[in-house]
């Protein structure tokens, strides 16, 4: 079985009303903060899929980079934004079934400037001395996207979508022009809804591409997830 992990939310500054900037994290209109471990762990998962070895390797060495201390432990403080809805899980017997579990029921939310958060990255990148000046527009340049991952991208402005839902609309070959359409095109009662159709939609490959774009568009920083 194999099980992979990814940040839900945005990340904000927000003013705690003494002049000061909070790093918070906003998940379906609700600010989220987080102590200060909690934030570096989530951090490690932003715009990344990782499985959980992995992660804990990113947060451990991140740990020591900062001099911060184990606090309560790696485990803790994943199992606490798991609860709060701010990493998702997902498990399967394969890589595609893995994904799928884990981004189905989450909703796309394409980044808007997305030029600020490629010069934000590199400005990190920078200061951590991982990169160089000469190398800065390499990491500037905005990633050339397939036609499928255009598609996603373009759909995703349009109307709120969630990877489940987007992968019905290609399968039935319907591309909702406002979000009245999801509803009128997708459901055909009114007890369903976006994790029904998750549970109840099976995966063949010729909705692998589909995947695989939302999955590429997100480790590209062009969009995010967000649960409602």
């Amino acid at each position: 079985m194999l099980t992979l992990y990814t940040a839900i939310g945005s990340l904000r500054f927000v003013n705690n009303g003494t002049g000061n900037s909070v790093p918070t994290v906003i998940n379906g209109h609700r600010e989220h903060r987080l102590s200060e471990h909690e934030l570096l762990l989530w951090s490690c998962l932003a715009f990344q899929i990782l499985q959980i070895h992995e992660l804990e390797s990113v947060y451990q060495a991140r740990l020591q980079g900062k001099s911060m201390s184990e606090g309560m432990g790696f485990s803790h403080y994943l199992n606490r934004l798991i609860l709060r809805g701010l990493v998702a899980k997902g498990c399967g017997v394969s890589g595609v079934d893995s994904l799928y579990g884990l981004l189905g029921k989450l909703h796309i939310i394409p980044v808007r400037n997305s030029f600020r958060v490629r010069l934000f990255t590199c400005i990190r990148l920078l200061a951590k001395g991982k990169i160089t000046c000469r190398e800065c527009g390499r990491y500037l340049k905005k990633a050339r996207n397939t036609p499928i991952e255009n598609m996603v991208l373009e759909l995703a402005k349009k109307v709120s979508l969630t990877t489940a839902e987007l992968v019905t609309c290609v399968d039935r070959g319907r591309l909702p022009q406002k979000n009245e359409d999801v509803m009128s095109q997708l459901y055909e009662g009114s007890e369903e809804s976006y994790e029904t159709l998750a549970d109840q939609a099976q995966l063949c490959h010729t909705q692998y591409p589909i995947l695989q774009a939302v999955g590429n568009l997100y480790l590209n920083k062009q969009i995010l997830f967000q649960s409602f």
